[in-house]
């Protein structure tokens, strides 16, 4: 017969046994992701990657340049390949552009169309900048470009570098025209500067400002200074575009369907570049885009942290209840 010290002993080992067991089992259920300090620590870890993800892509993504439209005959030389582009594809530095007879092509550098600039036929371009930078530039060899630019920062120029003048702006819109070695800058909406350049093609330091709805013509190595108005016929084929432009502008950038579009996948370099600029560049550019608003409110990131915070510590606290 046992002594009652004796039962409440054995009673004593059985309960602490039990426990034990409930503990262990409990423990063996709940697992790493049900502990409360792992899922705090996991949840504030994560969202923190997170959080400096978005604001590294809001910071540092860029509009990069691509086709808006096209017709005729052009071409894209990418150092040693000659490539047919197509409606969305994705222009890179050092881009050569070049139009045939009656062809023209539209490079946008971002999805609002507000930086655009129009390629128009016979013209050879070199992209020299495929991003909206504190100083773009693109050398004109060729032919004529009309420019529209809305987007630029303060203090940031857009330069055209041609043989015979370079025309910059830190406004709106201008146009160039290239002949030989005589050209003309419109100024259409926007104060610009035009300078000549020397017999060693380095631009002059001195330089004439152009107000809106005058136009210069130079030939090389002269300084400008023939002035002119632009005529009814000019100002009016700047607005049809600007017009054109405007209407695209709640559209789609890679919107093939836009009307007066022709172009043609006829090679598989071509087909690999579209692939490529449809799959990557859009998806790329519509991240930045989503990326670049989530980041620059901070209201809406404390939202998102105080949400997972509660749910996950949530979670914890409902399971301890259960137990």
């Amino acid at each position: 017969m046992y002594s009652s010290h004796s039962r409440i002993r054995v009673n004593l080992n059985a309960f602490m046994a039990k426990t034990k067991r409930k503990n262990k089992n409990c423990a063996q259920n709940r697992g790493w992701f049900t502990d409360k300090p792992v899922v705090v620590l996991t949840a504030t870890i994560a969202l923190a990657v997170i959080l400096l993800s978005l604001n590294y892509l809001s910071n540092n993504s860029q509009d990069h340049a691509r086709v808006l439209r096209m017709s005729g005959s052009v071409s894209v030389v990418r150092g040693n390949e000659k490539i047919t582009p197509v409606v969305g594809m994705v222009l890179n530095s050092r881009d050569k552009i070049q139009t045939a007879d009656g062809a023209f092509l539209e490079v946008a550098y971002d999805d609002g169309l507000k930086d655009v600039v129009r390629v128009g036929s016979n013209s050879h371009m070199v992209l020299e900048s495929a991003t909206i930078e504190k100083q773009t530039n693109i050398f004109l060899d060729q032919g004529d470009i009309i420019l529209k630019l809305e987007k630029l920062e303060k203090g940031s120029t857009f330069k055209v570098r041609t043989p015979v003048a370079v025309a910059g702006v830190r406004g709106t819109s201008f146009g160039v025209s290239l002949r030989g070695k005589e050209a003309v800058i419109l100024d259409f909406d926007s104060r610009i500067f035009v300078k000549g350049i020397n017999e060693d093609f380095i631009e002059n330091k001195d330089e004439l400002l152009l107000n809106d709805g005058w136009k210069v013509q130079l030939m090389q190595f002269e300084k400008p200074s023939r002035v002119a108005r632009i005529t009814d016929s000019e100002r009016a084929e700047w607005l049809a575009w600007i017009n054109e432009i405007a209407a695209l502008s709640g559209k789609t950038s890679l919107n093939t369907n836009t009307q007066n579009v022709n172009y043609t996948i006829n090679n598989y370099s071509s087909a690999r570049v579209f692939i490529y600029d449809m799959v990557f560049h859009k998806s790329l550019s519509m991240m930045s885009a989503v990326t670049g608003k989530m980041g620059t409110s901070a209201s809406f990131l404390a939202f998102i942290l105080y949400l997972a915070l509660t749910v996950n510590i949530g979670r914890v606290f409902a399971y301890d209840t259960r137990t």
